[in-house]
């Protein structure tokens, strides 16, 4: 897909979750017991709700980010199409990352320590960023540091001070690692706690 056509094709598929999500939640309110829960807090309604209401969260941002690029504009031709040759090579090789995440990595043994599942997913996601984002670096890090810039200046200055030493074309790359990194640990927390705390699911 042109990356012209990417707004409208965010635009329309924010609809489509925000609906689900709704959907899910409605759903889960209405399943039997008090409230929509067999016991006050607990299942089944639950898993619904919170799953419909994590759609709707982010459908909502994806559909705000989507309408600043013009997404809704669906009958407006786009000025210029941008081939995306390498398409293809990113489905396959994240079908492929997916694939042996789920089931070469999960429930492991490797050199005697089984891996838990925090490790490997905190591993994915980190691998996952990096692999992706690695070759865009140097645009990436400029928009990324000139928003850090306008919006929280003074993160910015104290980063500078910090990070100063680096020369300006190994700064994108450590960037790149620093956020994945962060995007990493947060994530993994995220479900971590979500599925074992909310959910009642052993993690391995």
């Amino acid at each position: 897909m042109s990356r012209t056509l990417m707004p409208r094709a965010d635009f329309l598929s924010s609809l489509v979750f925000f609906v689900l999500g709704i959907y899910m939640v409605m759903e889960g309110i209405a399943m039997p017991g008090a409230g929509g829960f067999i016991e006050v807090g607990g299942e089944p309604g639950k898993v619904p709700i919170l799953l419909g209401v994590i759609i709707v969260f982010f459908s909502v941002i994806l559909l705000f980010r989507s309408i600043s690029e013009q997404g809704y504009k669906l009958t407006q031709k786009p000025a210029q199409e941008v081939a995306e040759p390498t398409g293809a090579l990113r489905s396959a090789l994240t079908a492929a990352g997916c694939s042996f995440y789920a089931v070469g990595l999960l429930g492991a043994s490797i050199a005697g320590h089984d891996v838990m599942y925090h490790e490997a997913t905190a591993l994915f996601i980190f691998l996952f960023i990096v692999g992706f984002e690695w070759q865009s670096a140097p645009e990436l890090g400029a928009g990324r540091w000139s928003w850090l810039q306008n919006k929280m200046p003074v993160v910015a200055s104290t980063l500078q001070a910090l990070f100063g030493f680096l020369s300006a074309d190994r700064a994108p790359l450590v960037w790149v690692i620093v956020s994945a990194l962060v995007q990493a640990v947060l994530v993994t927390w995220a479900v971590t706690y979500l599925f074992e705390q909310e959910f009642y699911v052993k993690l391995p």
